[in-house]
């Protein structure tokens, strides 16, 4: 018997990264589709009941600052749900496993910035992303260097 799927609609806050979030591991599929490869670490915040706003534009301004300067960074994403305000996902891209597992979410700066507008911190997860493309199609504009 089929269990009822529950839909949730989120609004993307934020998506920041560094100059070259592409320079993650590549390889060519059978089929000739190029696929790279990032590391993922998820973590869901609650925000205080009064602090939505806050938690919010510090996530946004001053963690990922924090975390740009970190080794491996690639990039993030942060999520907000519609349906519970107070949660926020923020889902950083590491070029390598190991900085993806640095549990950055625990260091004393990120606490430092953080503890005074969550409730808590609900959930960490950490994947393997792969970011399909062709072998023949240039990179995405936002991820082809500059200068």
């Amino acid at each position: 018997m089929r269990q009822p799927t529950e839909t949730e609609f989120v609004q993307i806050e934020n998506v920041a990264g560094n100059s070259n979030p592409w320079e993650a591991r590549t390889a060519l599929a059978p089929n000739g589709i190029l696929v790279r490869t990032l590391h993922v670490r998820s973590v869901e915040l609650i925000a205080q009941p009064r602090k939505i706003n806050e938690l919010g534009s510090c996530v946004r301004g001053a963690l990922l600052d924090h975390l740009k300067k970190q080794r491996g960074f690639a990039g993030a994403i942060v999520l907000g749900s519609r349906k519970e305000p107070r949660l926020i996902l923020v889902m950083t891209f590491w070029n390598a496993e190991k900085d993806a597992g640095n549990r950055w979410e625990c260091s004393a700066a990120v606490l430092k910035m953080v503890s005074p507008l969550i409730d808590v911190c609900t959930r960490v997860h950490t994947y393997e992303a792969a970011l399909p493309g062709f072998a023949d199609a240039p990179l995405p504009s936002a991820a082809t260097p500059v200068c």
